[in-house]
């Protein structure tokens, strides 16, 4: 995961990283709850989602915490995927503050969300089975890995520096980091490839007061091209035009 802040909103692009047993996600489209319209896929196994923004401009992702997940048949564990629609609704940071901490953690299995608004500010959760905390305006990339992952993590953040993308606005040169096979085509790439698992989607996020748009490429982003946006209107955290009634009004292109 990669962002970068503009002017009058952000652009964040997103991997997601699968067992190559997994089925295929839904592709995105807008949904509303509480009366707050937001885009995101759907995870097919699970029901929940990886990756979801909100018409106020917040973005949520979900990253494993693989270093620190539990066994998998300990119990009956609530989906991460749920968590993040959960968070989905929320219109500011100190939202995600509260929620985050109202939440049972021991019912989910170790996990990263990270949580961005319009001006740039950022949460990220973090939940590694023992015990939860949140990091403030944390700095791109964010990676993760279930084999080798602080090499992988390593490898892939000196690939960000490298690029000079620290320094970048252009969506483009994120678009290409996220496709690379740098330093080659294996676990460390940005798009990931191994015999168990590769990368199955890149998501593009951008929010601006001109708007909220969400391009989805629906496989390998080495292979697959971003699809045409999903989009809706703007909506100002404190604004009236919370209402579900709104909501319906607003404009969602095809």
């Amino acid at each position: 995961m990669t962002w970068f802040v503009k002017e009058d909103g952000y652009e964040l692009f997103f991997n997601r990283d699968e067992r190559k047993s997994r089925s295929r996600a839904e592709l995105p489209t807008s949904q509303v709850a509480d009366g707050v319209q937001y885009l995101s896929p759907t995870d097919a196994d699970a029901g929940g989602t990886w990756i979801a923004v909100n018409h106020f401009g917040v973005t949520v992702c979900l990253l494993n915490h693989y270093q620190f997940e539990q066994i998998e048949t300990y119990k009956n564990w609530i989906s991460r995927g749920e968590m993040v629609r959960k968070f989905a609704t929320v219109a500011s940071i100190a939202q995600v503050n509260r929620l985050f901490e109202s939440l049972e953690l021991e019912d989910y299995r170790a996990f990263r969300m990270f949580v961005i608004d319009p001006e740039g500010s950022n949460r990220l959760c973090v939940w590694d089975g023992h015990s939860g905390r949140i990091e403030r305006n944390v700095t791109s990339p964010k990676s993760s890995s279930s084999v080798d992952a602080r090499h992988v993590k390593s490898v892939r953040k000196s690939l960000f520096a490298d690029l000079n993308l620290i320094d970048s606005k252009q969506a483009d040169d994120y678009i290409n980091y996220h496709a690379s096979h740098l330093p080659s085509r294996s676990k460390e790439s940005v798009c990931m490839h191994r015999d168990d698992a590769s990368t199955v989607s890149l998501s593009h996020v951008s929010v601006s007061s001109h708007g909220v748009s969400f391009r989805y490429a629906d496989g390998a982003p080495c292979q697959a091209a971003l699809g045409p946006a999903l989009a809706m209107r703007f909506v100002e955290a404190l604004d009236s035009k919370r209402s579900t009634s709104a909501i319906k009004a607003s404009s969602v292109p095809n």
